[in-house]
Formats: C-alpha cells, structure tokens, sequence
C-alpha cells in the first residue's frame, strides 16, 4: 500500500478536530502527504476552510457560514467540542491552508461547497473567482486537484483556470453516471464513494484510464482490497493506522466515522 495514495480527510481528523491547522500540521508526522479538506466562504466573502453549510457540527456557535462574517465566525472555537486542548483552534482562512501547503510541500484535493442562502449565487461567483486566483500562491511542487458533488461549479472555475486538475465526487446515486458527468467536465480524475463500491466498477473505472480515488475508507482490511482492484488512493480518517504511517509515539485516536 505505500505506493497508493493515503489522503488525510479533514486531515488528521481522528487525532484533532477536522478542518483545523492542529489536524494538518500533524499530517507531517505521519509522513502523510495528501490532504483533502472545503472550501466555503463567508458573507463578507472571506475563504474558509469549513465542511458544513452551518457551523454547529464543529464549532461552538450556531448558525450558517454564508450568513456571518468572518469576524462572527472567529469568535467561535472549532477545536473545544473535540477537547479541551483545542479550545483555541478557530475555523482556518484559505490563507492558512496556502502557507500550511508551501511550508510542508503538501498535496491537496480542495472541495469546493455548495453555498446556501440568498447570495448563494454571488457567494459562489465570489469564490470561484477567488480560487482561481489565489491557487497561484500555492507551490508548484504541490500537486493540487479541484473536487466537487457540482459539476456547474467544476466548470464554472474551469472556464477561468482550464489548467487545473479536477475530479468529480460521486455519492451511490449518481456513480451509475460516471461516465457523461466526467466527460462533461472533461477530467480523468473520478472520486466514487466507498458504499457499495465493487470491483466490476472499479476495474471498468481503470480500464477507460481514470485516476479513482475512493471516499471514505476507515478500515485497513477495505482498503487493501481495493487497492488490490487497482484504485488509487483512498481518503480516510485513519491514516495514522496505515502502515508505514504509524508515528513513533502514538496519540490516542478518536474512531468519529461511520464505517459503511
């Protein structure tokens, strides 16, 4: 398995609170060198790193990212629901991430998150446009891959930045169109979701020569079996779990996700 890809989900989100500079600076330690991590924005359009349209699942307020400023949104701790060390880990800028990425020489898979509420449509022109631009700050020693569940919004920035690389997400319902949706985008890059993947899938995946991903992989026995199908790399929780990951005094690992 060293050869294949192991990407931090969140980063090290089993070891520190996901999406936070405390679970990617661990990455390092663990001689994992794949981060995936989201992209949102804020309502004075400011770019965070956040998974959630609303904030209450990681942080200690309530209420939607889209609807605050980012100066509402840095009151709050996005590490005490994890524990109490954490406490003073706010929700990181895209900033962070980019001087996080040059110092390390880490590679990233950005998601890009839908945006909600009334300025969703220009939140989302606002982001797009601010990606293309600020991705040139990122080391070009760095690997980076766009994703999303939107194909509109992969295109949207691709009319902008036709030189990225892009990969479209895949959930079990829309796995069965693989093929059109990522040739209307026209990636060679595919990330179907781990539930109910099967090998018939994969190796059709492989053959028509797509780079395949899978999301969410939080078993080493599931993981082993589908880098024997021929996948590529898996995101997961666990990466300090994998061998030749393990760092020579082990932290205490919190098992946070489903296993499906």
């Amino acid at each position: 398995m060293e050869s294949k890809k192991i990407i931090a989900h969140r980063g090290m989100s089993t070891l520190a609170p996901e999406n936070t500079m405390a679970a990617f600076e661990l990455m390092p330690a663990y001689n994992i060198n794949w981060l995936e991590t989201d992209i949102a924005i804020t309502q004075d359009e400011k770019l965070v790193i956040m998974h959630d349209t609303e904030i209450s699942r990681t942080t200690n307020g309530i209420g939607k990212i889209s609807e605050m400023t980012f100066a509402q949104l840095q009151q709050y701790s996005a590490g005490a629901w994890f524990d109490e060390q954490y406490c003073a880990e706010k929700v990181p800028t895209f900033d962070q991430l980019i001087d996080f990425l040059n110092r390390t020489q880490i590679n990233v898979n950005l998601e890009i998150k839908s945006v909600t509420g009334k300025d969703a449509k220009q939140l989302t022109n606002s982001m797009v446009q601010q990606l293309a631009v600020k991705i040139n700050r990122i080391n070009p020693a760095c690997r980076v891959v766009i994703s999303s569940f939107y194909p509109d919004i992969l295109m949207q920035l691709q009319k902008l930045r036709p030189d990225l690389e892009y990969a479209c997400l895949f959930n079990p319902y829309t796995l069965p169109f693989w093929r059109p949706i990522a040739k209307l985008i026209g990636t060679k890059i595919i990330h179907p979701d781990n539930r109910h993947l099967n090998q018939r899938q994969v190796e059709k995946m492989k053959q028509a020569g797509f780079e395949v991903n899978v999301w969410t992989v939080d078993r080493i026995d599931r993981a082993n079996q589908l880098f024997n199908w021929g996948v590529d790399g898996v995101f997961t929780d666990i990466g300090q779990d994998f061998p030749s990951h393990h760092k020579q005094k082990r932290h205490a690992s919190h098992f946070l996700t489903t296993w499906f």
